[in-house]
């Protein structure tokens, strides 16, 4: 009883960060970025958040980020980059709950998008830019078939 409210405080933070992160997200493109880059920047830092900062949430925490992960894919449900970076933040997710149930729920949610990613993709799909720690990373989907039975593992080896 004495940890919860310092949880509820840590979970509290974190989704602010993740807010805020989000919010001051810049575009490595020159000009205005289109809403899909956007979109796929606001993703990916939200990613990157959830790894900085993800550890020590409890449930609810996790299932505020993971809300959060939601908005981003349905601002753009058939782009398979921010599919792609949306299973990876919850396969992060999923390593930072204490509860089986929804660790499964999450990697089961993000096998779902790996799926949908790898329908979408083409095998001459050009990787895409975003800023991750003030560097430009790409982000491709040549490894999205090799993440998804990485997830698929971790859902029979919690088991």
């Amino acid at each position: 009883e004495l940890l919860e409210p310092p949880m509820k405080l840590a979970a509290f933070l974190l989704a602010t960060s993740a807010l805020v992160l989000s919010a001051c997200a810049t575009t490595p493109s020159a000009g205005g970025a289109s809403a899909a880059s956007a979109n796929l920047q606001e993703t990916a830092s939200l990613m990157v958040s959830i790894g900085q900062h993800g550890e020590g949430s409890d449930a609810a925490g996790i299932a505020d980020l993971s809300a959060q992960v939601d908005a981003k894919v349905a601002v753009a449900p058939n782009d398979p980059f921010v599919l792609k970076v949306a299973a990876q933040s919850r396969r992060s997710l999923a390593e930072y709950s204490p509860d089986r149930a929804q660790r499964t729920k999450l990697r089961q949610t993000a096998i779902s998008e790996f799926d949908k990613a790898i329908s979408l993709s083409k095998p001459d799909t050009a990787s895409r830019l975003v800023m991750i720690n003030g560097q430009e990373t790409e982000i491709d989907l040549k490894d999205i078939s090799d993440l998804r039975a990485q997830t698929a593992a971790a859902i029979t080896a919690d088991q």
